[in-house]
């Protein structure tokens, strides 16, 4: 009886032992990713952290880390070298960086920005109101942001001459401070990054304004997400997984800010929760809901505006060649369509 007991025993333990290492075997181990953003911890990159509070990385086996950076030249290097896993960037920067670099060329995966947020921010005070405005003036702007780069074929869309304009270049980061002090009449930037930066130094809302490069007929995406070619080459697994999770993420945050300002907050406790939930809205309001995320879902582009946008920044940045199409966006990972569904 005593052996019966013992035999018994063992039975249940190895059988226990068994459905432990179950999951091992039919799940591979948490996968951990490196994911650049372009932006600080603010409320245009507070999507991220919801999926992360809401688990939506865990369920998908990732453990996603989000590290901000100095833009979408830093980020977009990042992804770039393979450093990071994927990254987020204006795919307009992207196609600067796969035409000059084709060997390890990171592809566009998911649309998030369908207007994009490039511009000239100025004050109501500085009378421009027109591109044929800032004819003499002197602008604030980094070298490395894409509305720099991109601003010769801004001019060449308004029929204006790139060189009538003086400069003053400083650090991305110290972009408004020159408009605050007035020594610029206007700066080159997204309009959610300056506006908002503005106001922390004292704006007032009425007073910003903006010339969009958009409005003078450029049509150009914006912020997408982007994946290193190591994983667009060989892993469509891990690929699909991540856009499953961040795409459930954007969807969630769309469908409620305020969660995603509160899982925000409790990565970044320093924010102004204020600022930064008007923020999320701005950016949902103006640069995601558009009639063709409506009609297409999130994550998808026009392959004739994509073309359109990819001469545009070949002539913009003077380069030799255009990239390829199916380099710069890579819509095979896209998750399935009531994830990429617009709420409401």
């Amino acid at each position: 009886m005593h052996r019966t007991r013992l035999d018994r025993r063992a039975f249940l333990l190895g059988a226990t032992g068994s459905m432990l290492a179950a999951p091992s075997i039919a799940r591979a181990a948490t996968v951990d990713l490196k994911v650049s953003l372009s932006a600080p911890y603010d409320g245009s990159t507070s999507p991220f952290f919801l999926g992360t509070q809401r688990k939506y990385y865990e369920q998908v086996g990732l453990r996603c880390q989000f590290d901000t950076s100095g833009g979408a030249v830093e980020s977009i290097g990042r992804v770039g070298s393979g450093a990071y896993d994927f990254a987020v960037g204006d795919i307009n920067v992207l196609m600067d960086f796969d035409a000059r670099n084709a060997d390890k060329a990171p592809s566009a995966i998911y649309m998030l920005y369908y207007r994009s947020p490039l511009s000239l921010i100025t004050f109501a005070k500085s009378g421009i109101t027109k591109p044929a405005d800032i004819v003499g003036k002197t602008l604030g702007a980094a070298v490395t942001d894409g509305a720099y780069r991109l601003f010769p074929a801004y001019c060449k869309q308004a029929g204006i001459d790139p060189n009538s304009v003086k400069w003053k270049f400083v650090d991305l980061r110290l972009r408004e401070a020159l408009l605050l002090r007035g020594d610029v009449d206007g700066i080159l930037g997204f309009d959610s990054t300056s506006y908002f930066n503005l106001l922390k130094g004292g704006a007032k809302p009425a007073d910003v304004k903006f010339l969009y490069y958009s409005d003078s007929g450029m049509p150009l995406y914006g912020n997408c997400l982007i994946g290193a070619k190591k994983h667009i080459d060989t892993d469509a697994d891990l690929t699909k997984r991540f856009l499953t999770a961040t795409g459930r993420s954007w969807q969630a945050a769309m469908a409620d800010p305020d969660a995603a300002i509160a899982a925000l907050r409790e990565h970044e406790g320093l924010i102004d929760v204020a600022l930064e939930t008007e923020r999320l809205k701005w950016v949902i309001k103006n640069q995601l809901i558009s009639d063709e995320s409506r009609a297409n879902g999130m994550g998808a582009v026009e392959p004739e505006r994509l073309a359109k946008a990819i001469a545009l920044v070949k002539d913009g940045f003077g380069l030799p060649t255009a990239p390829e199409a199916s380099l710069v966006f890579n819509a095979s990972f896209l998750p399935s369509a009531d994830i990429r569904k617009v709420p409401g």
